[in-house]
This record gives C-alpha cells, structure tokens and sequence, in this order.
C-alpha cells in the first residue's frame, strides 16, 4: 500500500471568466470544485492505475464532507484527522486566454493534539505501507521540528519516503534525507542560493545532494521535462507535444508515478520516462490529477529519455 500525507489540504475551486478586472465586479462561472491538496492529488492518480492508497492528514471545517464525498468515490483509503478549524479553499480563475490566477487561503491553525494525532496515525500506516508521500506546504501549529518529526517516523518503519515541497519544509526535508525529492527548477534555485544557474550548475548541485544520502533528485522542468540524478547517473527526459488542457496536479502526477516505479525498484529510465509520460496525459485533461490510462500508454512510447554524459 502506498499513503500520502497531506497536511494543508484545499478545496480547489476553479472559475472562469473573460476578462480580470481589478477593482470591479467580476462575473465567474464555474468550471469544478474538487477536494485537492499535493497528496490528495498523488492518492487520486494512483486509483486511476489501480492501486491500493491511503490517504491522511488534517480535515476539517464545513467543506470536509467534499473530501469525504472524494474518497468514497475514488475508493481511497480516509485517514485523515479531524481538526477544529476549517479546511481551506483556493480559487482557480481561468480567463478567456487561459491564463490562470490563483487566490490561495493560508490555511487553519492546528492545535497540539491534532498534531500528536496525526503522528500516531503515520506511525500505524508506515507499518503497512510500502511507499509513503509527504506533500505541499503546512498549516500554522506545523513547526519544522513536528515536520522533521513526521518524516522520521515514515522513515523507522523501513517505508520509501517521497517529499514534495518547498521553501524552509524543503530545507528540513534535505537534513532528514528522504529517498527522493521533486523541486522543480524555482525550487532548486531556491537551495542553490541564486537567482540563476545553468544546467550543469544545477546537475553538480544535485549529484552533491545525492552524495549526501538522498538517492534520488528529480528537477521537474514544467513542458520541457524532467532530469533525474542518482548515483548511476544523470538522465534527461523530454516530454511529448499533447493537446495541454491544464497542467494542475502534473507535478502531484509525478509523484505518484515515481511511487510506483520505487516500490518496483525500476531503472532510473524507466521511472523518469513513466513519470513524464504520466505527467502529459494528466496535461491532456482539465479534470486535476486524473489521467486516461491509453493516454498514458501511447505517451509511452513518444517520450525520450538520454543519459547524459557527465562526470559523477
């Protein structure tokens, strides 16, 4: 069983209209309204391809019954804690280009004992799982240490641990060495400590992560791709041209593929060729963190992964 932890879960809201006005009434329309959150996402694509997923994390507030509604639906496993204050909403708003703005809620406070809930509850899931996910930002009550905490609690019971972040979570994260991370190129920037760096600053940097003790580092790319660096070497993978409906949840699509091909302990390749090819077909619908399996497996064939020649 593969778990995902969500701890700042969202209900996404996604609204179109023509044009943005700013400081005028803007009339929207709805286009979806789903429960979201980075593992959330993770947990649905993996029920797409059929996988047995729990799913847990802090829930709470009025819109909680949307998440509980999901989970029955996509037939996930809910884990999740309940907490006092209200889950968050975030709006989506499409205008009549495409073009996409977001208005995201920062998110409840959550008190001691959720906290000390929650940490009970990965203890018990990290049991049975063979892959456990620890993605997107944390509300307030989260301090570094409980994040630190948590992912060392994945990690005792022998579990693969995945963390999908950003900012000072992501920091903490590299200290407790996970068996992959997934920053894109922002986010390794970020790390680097620059504004800018060319590609072989970025592979250098990497491989020195790796050399650190985390196995695998993946640098989403957004349309060009993916690179993956491990201690056999550095691949790059070029995704396909598709029909892009959205790209929400690509990078969530990701993960979960990357879940898949560690749990089958696949070839460097292999896991970044699946990872991208997954990503494109979930580009190809405007439904988040879903993807059409055919869509996947004609992708498949159209992505190119290379290693590239570079010293380690």
């Amino acid at each position: 069983m593969i778990t995902t932890i969500t701890l700042n879960p969202a209900l996404d809201r996604l609204l179109s209209v023509d044009e943005i006005i700013i400081g005028e009434a803007n009339r929207t329309r709805r286009l979806s309204e789903s429960a979201a959150g980075k593992g959330i996402d993770v947990a649905k694509v993996l029920r797409d391809l059929n996988c047995e997923v729990s799913a847990t994390g802090f829930l709470g507030g009025d819109v909680a019954h949307v998440f509980v509604d999901c989970f029955q639906k996509e037939k996930i496993v809910n884990c999740f804690i309940s907490i006092q204050e209200s889950t968050r909403t975030n709006i989506q708003l499409f205008d009549k280009n495409g073009k996409r703005t977001e208005f995201l809620e920062k998110g409840p406070t959550v008190t001691e004992q959720e906290c000390e809930l929650l940490m009970t509850k990965v203890m018990l899931l990290a049991e049975k799982s063979s892959v456990i996910t620890v993605c997107g930002s944390a509300p307030n009550g989260v301090s570094n240490d409980y994040f630190r905490d948590l992912i060392q609690t994945a990690k005792k019971s022998g579990a693969i641990v995945i963390t999908d972040t950003s900012g000072e979570l992501l920091k903490v994260a590299l200290n407790e060495k996970p068996h992959l991370i997934k920053p894109n190129h922002t986010e390794m920037l970020e790390l680097m400590g620059k504004s800018d760096a060319t590609d072989d600053e970025i592979i250098a940097f990497a491989q020195q992560l790796v050399k650190n003790g985390i196995p695998y580092i993946l640098v989403s790319l957004g349309g060009a791709g993916a690179m993956l660096v491990c201690e056999q070497g550095v691949w790059l993978g070029k995704a396909p041209k598709v029909d892009v409906k959205s790209t929400l949840g690509c990078g969530d699509t990701m993960v979960a593929s990357l879940s898949l091909s560690l749990e089958k302990k696949l070839p460097p390749d292999e896991m970044l060729k699946n990872a991208i090819a997954l990503s494109s077909a979930n580009a190809m619908t405007f439904e988040t963190a879903h993807i059409k399996v055919e869509d996947y497996e004609e992708l498949l064939a159209r992505c190119t992964v290379t290693k590239l020649n570079v010293p380690m």
